[in-house]
């Protein structure tokens, strides 16, 4: 499992023995195409890295339908939101084929990187990474958006 903590961005500055004390902290589960791997508003209590496989992520419009939002595939991750806020899922997680999943319960990373602080400072120095891409992208994705709806004289 080393290796496949290895190709999640969150962990591929890690040392073996890190990533030997993650591996320990980690449930494996494997979900069925349809599955969810989570719901939205559930409670948000871990991270879920994806080890192979898809999810795509919904959310409930107005009207109560389900919209796409994104298809993650392998070494993608969700969940970082709530290991913040500690607040509810925003979207699910549905599996497009066989999907296996690495869930890692906030509480006990939390409780892994207070013990250990430069494993602390790589983890986080990559989770804000993360977020900032994921934030420069809806930028862009907000602009095109605007562009597309300007009214055209």
């Amino acid at each position: 499992m080393i290796d496949e903590l290895k190709n999640s961005s969150l962990f591929a500055d890690f040392s073996r023995d890190e990533l030997n004390a993650v591996e320990r902290i980690i449930k494996r589960e494997t979900i069925t195409a349809g599955d969810y791997a989570f719901r939205e508003g559930e409670k948000g209590d871990s991270l879920i890295i994806i080890r192979m496989g898809t999810l795509k992520l919904t959310k409930i419009d107005k009207g109560g339908d389900a919209k796409d939002l994104a298809t993650l595939s392998s070494g993608a991750y969700v969940g970082e939101m709530a290991m913040f806020d500690e607040g509810l899922r925003s979207a699910s997680g549905i599996a497009t084929e066989r999907t296996e999943i690495l869930i890692l319960p906030y509480k006990e990373l939390r409780n892994l990187l207070s013990n250990h602080v430069a494993m602390a400072a790589k983890f986080y120095e990559r989770l804000a990474s993360g977020i900032s891409h994921r934030l420069n992208y809806l930028n862009h994705d907000f602009l095109s958006l605007k562009r597309f709806l300007k009214p055209r004289d």
